[in-house]
C-alpha cells in the first residue's frame, strides 16, 4: 500500500471533518477505519477534525455516506457532514448540482446542493422520532418534559431521533453563554436512559423564530461548534412546544442553519466549506500499520 492516501478537509459551520474518497475502491480496510479515524482526528498528532467522512459508491444512489466520529465509533448520520459530503459530490463529478441523492444508515436522503457565494446546500432529514423506542430510550414511554437531576440541579429534558439521538434543554440566553455545558451533558450522555448514549443541547430563545443552541456531541465527547442533527431536534422540538414558528435561524457557534418542516419532514439549509485538499503521510500517523 502507498505511504501517502489523499484527503480533503471540510467543515458546516465549523463542524469540521476529514474526508477519504473511496468511490473507486477501499482506502481503508473495514476493520481499520475505526482506529484509523482517531488517528487522523487527532488535533495535535493527525490533521485533526471532529470526524472522518467516506465517500463510496452506490447501487440506489449517486452515493454512499459513512461517518465517523472522532473516537472511531460509526454514527448513522451527520448533518453538517452530509452538506460537506453532498458539496464535494458535485465538485468532483459524482453528481451534478441540484437534486442529488445519498445513501446512508437511515436510508436514501435527497439533499439540494447550490452554489452561490460559496456552497449552499438543503437536506432532507426525515422525520423527527420521538418515542423510546426509537430515539433509543428505557424505562419510558417518551421523555417529553422529565426532570432530570444534575448535580443538585433539575432540568427539564425533551429527547427525539432526528438522525442520531438528542436531548434538547432550553436555558435562558446568558445562562446558555456562561453554562459549563459539558460537565451537564456528559451526566445525561453516559444515563442509562440512553443504551446507546445520547447527544445533549442546550437551547435559549432570541425571537419569534430564531433559537441559539450550544451542543454537546457523543462519540466527540466534548462541546463543538455546530450540530445539523442537534439543530433540527433543538428547531422540532421549540415548534412542538408553540415556541417559535418556522423557518426557523438556528444560531450556532459556527454560524446558522434553518431549518423547516413539510408533511413531518425536516430541511436543513446550511453552509458547506471546503479548506483544503492534502496528502496523509501513513508512516508519520500515530496508527498501526495495515499490515
Amino acid at each position: 500500500m502507498t505511504n501517502y492516501i489523499e484527503f480533503v478537509k471540510m467543515h458546516g459551520n465549523g463542524n469540521d471533518f476529514v474526508l477519504f474518497d473511496e468511490f473507486n475502491g477501499e482506502l481503508i480496510p473495514e476493520k481499520k477505519k475505526p482506529e484509523f479515524v482517531k488517528a487522523v482526528c487527532d488535533r495535535r498528532f493527525g490533521v485533526g477534525a471532529d470526524g472522518a467522512l467516506f465517500v463510496q459508491s452506490s447501487d440506489i444512489a449517486d452515493a454512499r455516506f459513512r461517518y465517523f466520529n472522532s473516537d472511531g465509533s460509526e454514527a448513522e448520520m451527520c448533518g453538517n457532514g452530509i452538506r460537506c459530503f453532498s458539496r464535494y459530490l458535485v465538485e468532483e463529478g459524482y453528481a451534478k448540482p441540484g437534486s442529488i441523492k445519498v445513501e446512508t444508515p437511515v436510508g436514501v436522503l435527497e439533499l439540494w446542493v447550490e452554489k452561490a457565494e460559496g456552497y449552499m446546500v438543503k437536506v432532507n432529514m426525515g422525520e423527527v422520532k420521538t418515542s423510546a423506542e426509537e430515539i433509543p430510550a428505557v424505562g419510558v414511554n417518551q421523555i417529553w418534559g422529565e426532570k432530570f437531576e444534575v448535580s443538585g440541579r433539575e432540568f427539564e429534558i425533551y429527547a427525539v431521533n432526528s438522525g442520531v439521538p438528542h436531548v434538547v434543554i432550553f436555558v435562558g440566553e446568558e445562562e446558555l453563554e456562561n453554562l459549563d455545558i459539558v460537565s451537564i451533558a456528559r451526566k445525561i450522555r453516559y444515563s442509562k436512559i440512553f443504551p446507546e448514549g445520547t447527544n445533549v443541547n442546550f437551547v435559549s430563545l432570541l425571537t419569534e423564530n430564531e433559537i441559539e443552541i450550544r451542543t454537546y456531541e457523543r462519540g466527540v465527547e466534548e462541546e463543538t461548534l455546530s450540530c445539523g442533527t442537534g439543530s433540527v431536534a433543538a428547531a422540532f422540538v421549540s415548534i412542538q412546544r408553540g415556541l417559535v414558528r418556522e423557518p426557523v435561524r438556528v444560531v450556532t457557534k459556527g454560524g446558522d442553519l434553518i431549518v423547516e418542516f413539510s408533511d413531518k419532514i425536516a430541511y436543513m439549509t446550511g453552509s458547506a466549506s471546503r479548506v483544503f485538499d492534502g496528502r496523509l503521510r501513513l508512516s508519520e500517523l500515530r496508527f498501526e500499520s495495515f499490515g
